[in-house]
C-alpha cells in the first residue's frame, strides 16, 4: 500500500458511515393491545384504560373492601401529620407515575399516570397514557379534571418525587393546581417506621414479597421502564407497554393493601407485629411523636418474652419514661427502685429517682442518699471495667450531689434564721 492509498483508506474510516433507514411493520392501535379508549379533550386526544375491581378482591393478605374498617386517627399515626385526620377514603385517591427518568425538573414527562379510587363496591384504576409528546397537555387537562374529585391523596414516595414532578408539568403547561393544600399519606415514611431496622430496604417491591405477599407475574423492572417507552415511541410497538401498564396496577393495588395494613398495625401493634425489632422500631416512632399510652402495651408484651439481662433493662427503663410522661410518678419510681435493687449499674434509674426526689417530692435527703449510693456502685464498676463513659457518669452524678448539698445547706441555714 502506497502513501496515496494509506491516506485513502485512512479518510475511509474516518468518515461516519450512513445509518440505513429503518423500517417498521405496521403496529396495532395502542387501544387494541391495552383495551383502552381514547377520550377528547380541549386540548386533544387522550387514551385512558380503566380497570374495575370488586372489593372483594384479595391481593396479597390483604382484602380491599376492609379499607371500610381505615380510621383517619390511625393514619394520622402511621403519617406522622395532623392533616391526615381529615382523609376521607371515599374522597381519596391513589396515584403512582411512570416516567422518562428519575432525575425530575423540567425535562423528567410523566408519559402514565395510574389512579386508583374507591365507588360504591368498586376499585377502580384509571391509567391516562401519553402516546407521544404532543398529547401531554390533554393528558395533563384530563388528569386535573380528575384530581378535582378528590380531597386527599395516597402514594408511595409521593411526596418526594410524584407530586413534585406532576406540579413542574403542570406548571409547564399553566395549570394551576391546589394540591399542596390536600392531605397527602406517603406510605413509604409510613412503613420506614415500622420495617426499616429489619428489611434491607423499604421499596415498595420488598414490602410486597416480604410483608404483603404479593405475587407479580408478567411485570417489568422498574429500571427498564423509561428505555421500553423510549422504544415504543421509535417503534409504536405497544406489545412490551402492557408491562408497564401492569406494573402500575399493581403499585396502585399495592399501597391500598399497605394502607389497610398500616391502619390495622397502628390499631393493634401486639397482634400485627411479631418481630420484636418491628415492635420496637414502632415504639421509637411513637415516642418521637410523644404517644407514650401506645408504647405501654408494646413495653409490656415484649418484657413477657424471654430477653438477655441488657434488653430486660432497657425495656424495663423505656416502660418507666412511658409512665413518666404521662404523669403516672408511683410507677415510675417502683420501676426506678426494682432496676437499682437487681444489681449492676443502670444510670438512668439512679438518675431518675434522685431527679423525681430533688424536684418533685422536694425529699433532699432521699435524693442524696440515691446519688450517694449510685457513686459508690460506680466505684465499683470502675473497678471491674473502666470505660469513657463511665467518667462523664460520675462528672453528672457528682454535680448533682453538689447542688443538692447546696440546696440543703441552704434549706437548714432558712430554718436556724
Amino acid at each position: 500500500m502506497n502513501i496515496k492509498e494509506k491516506f485513502r483508506f485512512i479518510e475511509q474510516i474516518q468518515q461516519p458511515k450512513k445509518k440505513e433507514p429503518e423500517n417498521f411493520l405496521p403496529q396495532p392501535e395502542i387501544g387494541q393491545v391495552l383495551e383502552g379508549e381514547v377520550i377528547s379533550t380541549p386540548l386533544g386526544p387522550a387514551f385512558v384504560k380503566t380497570i374495575e375491581f370488586d372489593v372483594q378482591f384479595q391481593h396479597g393478605i390483604i382484602q380491599l373492601g376492609q379499607v371500610e374498617e381505615i380510621s383517619p386517627f390511625f393514619l394520622r399515626l402511621a403519617g406522622k401529620d395532623e392533616n391526615l385526620l381529615q382523609l376521607d377514603l371515599s374522597k381519596t385517591m391513589f396515584f403512582d407515575t411512570e416516567t422518562t427518568g428519575l432525575a425530575g425538573g423540567s425535562g423528567t414527562y410523566i408519559f402514565l399516570l395510574g389512579i386508583g379510587f374507591f365507588s360504591g363496591d368498586k376499585f377502580i384504576v384509571k391509567q391516562f397514557f401519553m402516546r407521544d409528546f404532543p398529547e401531554e397537555p390533554a393528558m395533563l387537562h384530563l388528569i386535573y379534571e380528575h384530581l378535582e374529585k378528590f380531597s386527599s391523596f395516597i402514594s408511595f414516595n409521593g411526596k418526594s418525587f410524584d407530586m413534585p414532578l406532576l406540579k413542574t408539568r403542570f406548571t409547564y403547561h399553566r395549570i394551576k393546581s391546589q394540591l399542596d393544600d390536600l392531605p397527602h399519606l406517603d406510605l413509604l415514611h409510613a412503613a420506614r417506621r415500622i420495617w426499616k431496622r429489619r428489611l434491607t430496604d423499604c421499596s415498595l417491591s420488598s414490602l410486597e414479597q416480604q410483608i404483603l405477599h404479593v405475587s407479580r407475574t408478567s411485570d417489568i423492572p422498574s429500571y427498564l421502564i423509561p428505555h421500553t417507552y423510549f422504544e415504543y415511541l421509535r417503534t409504536k410497538n405497544a406489545h412490551p407497554i402492557k408491562k408497564i401498564f401492569y406494573h402500575n396496577e399493581i403499585d396502585i393495588l399495592s399501597m391500598v393493601s399497605l394502607t389497610i395494613l398500616l391502619n390495622n398495625i397502628h390499631k393493634q401493634p401486639g397482634a400485627l407485629l411479631p418481630d420484636k425489632i418491628d415492635l420496637i422500631t414502632l415504639a421509637k416512632h411513637y415516642e418521637n411523636t410523644n404517644q407514650w399510652q401506645r408504647n405501654i402495651p408494646i413495653y409490656e408484651s415484649l418484657l413477657v418474652e424471654g430477653n438477655d439481662r441488657q434488653t430486660h433493662r432497657d425495656l424495663t427503663l423505656k416502660l418507666s419514661f412511658c409512665y413518666k410522661h404521662l404523669g403516672e410518678w408511683d410507677r415510675a419510681v417502683s420501676i426506678w427502685q426494682e432496676l437499682i435493687a437487681s444489681g449492676g449499674f443502670v444510670f438512668e434509674a439512679y438518675e431518675e429517682l434522685a431527679k423525681y426526689y430533688e424536684h418533685r417530692s422536694l425529699n433532699l435527703d432521699s435524693a442524696e442518699q440515691v446519688v450517694n449510693k449510685a457513686l459508690a456502685s460506680l466505684d465499683i464498676v470502675e473497678q471491674i471495667k473502666p470505660d469513657a463513659m463511665l467518667s462523664l457518669y460520675r462528672e453528672n452524678l457528682s454535680h448533682r450531689l453538689k447542688r443538692i448539698q447546696r440546696k440543703k445547706q441552704s434549706s437548714g441555714d432558712s430554718e436556724v434564721n
